[in-house]
C-alpha cells in the first residue's frame, strides 16, 4: 500500500482549531433561576445580532451546564462584539467573558 505522499505539498500553520475566535461566556441569572425558554432566547438574540458595534450577530457553538443553575456556560465563535451588560439579551440575564481562544494570536 502506497503511503500519502507528504513531502513538500504541505503547509503547518500554528492554530487551536476552534475558528477565528472562540470566547466562553459565563450565563448567569440575577434572581431565581434560568429558564429554557431564557436560554432560547438568548441563543437566538446572540445569533441574530441586536445592535452594531454593541450585540452584534456570532455563532452559538455550544452551551454547557444545566438549566435552571448558575452559571451555565456558552461557547461563541466570531469576531463581532458581545454584550455583557445585566439584560443586554435577556432581562435579568448577565453574561461573562471567562475565555477567549484566538486562531493567530498576535
Amino acid at each position: 500500500m502506497a503511503g500519502i505522499g507528504f513531502t513538500y505539498n504541505y503547509d503547518v500553520k500554528v492554530g487551536n482549531g476552534f475558528g477565528p475566535r472562540t470566547r466562553i461566556y459565563s450565563v448567569n441569572k440575577g434572581t431565581g433561576n434560568h429558564t429554557q425558554a431564557e436560554l432560547d432566547e438568548l441563543v437566538q438574540k446572540l445569533t441574530v445580532g441586536l445592535v452594531s458595534g454593541t450585540s452584534d450577530a456570532v455563532t452559538v457553538a455550544g452551551v454547557a451546564g444545566t438549566v435552571g443553575t448558575d452559571p451555565l456556560y456558552i461557547a461563541v465563535q466570531g469576531t463581532g462584539a458581545v454584550d455583557t451588560s445585566g439584560g443586554g439579551y435577556v432581562a435579568d440575564i448577565t453574561l461573562a467573558l471567562v475565555a477567549t481562544f484566538d486562531q493567530n494570536p498576535a
